[in-house]
């Protein structure tokens, strides 16, 4: 029995990455709110601050570099779209 959800009724006329600037922004301020707490701190600086600060920008990084690689393959094939239309 054929899914109904499948029968192109569903079209998606554009590409939105507003979820993915969120998921960045996100991650930014979370790394700021945390450079924030260990400034307010100035001598006191544990190890686990260290380690949390570089979790935080590990996940920053690779959330960035996850929106990057999909705006980057979007762009790459509607190149690639384009230059078959062109003919």
């Amino acid at each position: 029995m054929p899914s109904s959800f499948f029968d192109g009724s569903h079209i998606q006329s554009g590409f939105s990455v507003t979820n993915l600037f969120k998921a960045v922004e996100a991650s930014t301020i979370s790394a700021k709110t945390k450079l924030q707490q260990i400034g307010a701190r100035r001598s006191a600086i544990s190890i686990l601050d260290m380690f949390e600060m570089q979790m935080l920008m590990n996940h920053l990084s690779q959330v960035s570099e996850m929106s990057t690689s999909v705006v980057s393959a979007a762009n790459s094939a509607i190149s690639s779209m384009a230059r078959n239309v062109k003919g």
